[in-house]
């Protein structure tokens, strides 16, 4: 039997949690048959280190580079104009455009038109350099879908990474041509509608991530740090809650990613 060849939707693989051990981690990873790594990008820094990791680890290390909502939000005009014009720069060597869009959420609720702002300026960006989108959309969902559907069509689709919304909100990114990127949130307590969406869902509709190193699953052998290992567990959960197999769900994210980046 052909071994899994799985992908991580979403992760950060340039963070500086990973610089001391990045290959072990990744070993790890392929031992557990996740062998491509969708990443998500932060800021100009972070574009550099995936750029770096590429060289390393081949056309499944999948780049993106984007404006992430927390550092536009924190970012002065000045700074913010040199992240566009370096993005515009280095956009035509990246795989996705991303992560780009808004956060509303408690902790980056602050500077939501410069957020709103800097979203339309990449989706703009996205029109001249087409490119698949990694969205972060946090307690904006209204507001995100209102910017997405007067500027689309966006033919090349993207992911809604972490998604926990509900059924309807899951549907309207989906008509979008958006996949559904779900992550250790489906492992919690509570987040009772995206539990309520999963069963609803088709699986050509969902991708899986884990947001390595952040969001850690409640998983049994999850520890403080999160790594693309904690796919297989994440699936597994996925899986449970729609009556299919964990490998069921790895096979068809991982398709659905292999189609949305020309893997295939």
């Amino acid at each position: 039997m052909k071994s899994p060849s799985w992908i991580d939707a979403h992760c950060h693989l340039a963070s500086d949690k990973f610089k001391d051990d990045l290959s072990q981690v990744l070993e790890r990873s392929q031992q557990v048959g996740v062998t491509g790594w969708v990443q998500g990008g932060v800021d100009p820094v972070d574009w550099d280190r995936q750029k770096e990791l590429k060289i390393l680890w081949g056309k499944r290390f999948i780049t993106s580079f984007g404006l992430h909502p927390w550092w536009v939000a924190t970012a002065s005009a000045s700074v913010l104009n040199q992240g566009f014009k370096q993005l515009e720069e280095s956009l035509p060597q990246s795989d996705a455009l991303g992560e780009l869009g808004l956060d509303f959420g408690q902790k980056h609720d602050f500077n939501r038109p410069q957020q709103a702002d800097a979203f339309k300026r990449q989706l703009e960006l996205a029109k001249r350099y087409p490119k698949p989108l990694i969205l972060h959309i946090v307690k904006a969902h209204p507001e995100a879908l209102d910017i997405l559907k007067s500027m689309g069509p966006f033919p090349k689709g993207g992911i809604v990474h972490s998604f926990s919304g509900s059924y309807e909100i899951a549907q309207d990114y989906s008509k979008l041509g958006l996949l559904i990127s779900v992550g250790g949130a489906i492992t919690q307590d509570g987040y009772f509608g995206l539990k309520k969406a999963i069963p609803l869902l088709s699986l050509p509709q969902i991708v899986v991530e884990t947001d390595s190193p952040d969001q850690v699953p409640k998983l049994k052998e999850a520890g403080e740090r999160n790594e693309p290992k904690h796919l297989v567990g994440i699936a597994e959960t996925i899986a449970r809650l729609k009556g299919v197999t964990t490998q069921d769900v790895l096979d068809q994210s991982t398709r659905n990613l292999e189609k949305l980046f020309g893997l295939i």
